[in-house]
C-alpha cells in the first residue's frame, strides 16, 4: 500500500457501535453530515440485520493511519470487519474478504465476478503483450 492510489469498496461491521468506534479512530463522526477524513470519505451507510454496511472511497493508505505499525494495514483491516471489498482500479486489483454468510449491500456477487473477470482479462492481455516482446 505504499503507492497512494484511489480505492473504493465496502466495509461490513458487526454492529453500529463497532462501526462508530472504528471511524471515530479516524476522526470521523458518523452522526455528522460530512463523513470524511484526510484520505477517506464515507459515501453511504446502510444498516441491515444489526450490521453496518459502509460504502467508501479514498486513498489506499487510509488504514495505515490506525493499524499497528508492525502489521500489514489491509490484513489488519480485514481483522476489524465481517466483510471487506477493496477495489483499486488503477492496479486492476480487487480484494474480497467475507465471513461466512455475509453479503455486501452495495455490490452484488454478479458485479464482483464481473469486476474480477475484467481485471483478470486485463492482466492476461498485459502478460501476453509482455511475452510477445521476447
Amino acid at each position: 500500500m505504499g503507492v497512494n492510489l484511489g480505492v473504493k469498496g465496502e466495509l461490513v461491521f458487526e454492529n453500529e457501535e463497532k462501526c462508530s468506534e472504528f471511524f471515530n479512530r479516524l476522526g470521523i463522526d458518523l452522526r455528522k453530515e460530512a463523513k470524511e477524513s484526510e484520505n477517506l470519505r464515507i459515501l453511504e451507510i446502510r444498516r441491515k440485520d444489526g450490521r453496518c454496511h459502509v460504502r467508501f472511497e479514498g486513498k489506499t493508505n487510509w488504514p495505515s493511519k490506525i493499524s499497528p505499525p508492525d502489521e500489514d494495514p489491509l490484513d489488519w483491516l480485514e481483522s476489524q470487519v465481517l466483510a471487506l471489498l477493496w477495489d483499486v482500479e488503477d492496479l486492476k486489483s480487487l480484494e474480497v474478504y467475507k465471513a461466512k454468510d455475509i453479503k455486501f449491500e452495495f455490490y452484488t456477487e454478479e458485479e464482483i465476478e464481473k469486476k474480477r473477470d475484467e481485471y483478470n482479462k486485463w492482466w492476461m492481455e498485459s502478460a501476453s503483450n509482455i511475452t510477445s516482446l521476447f
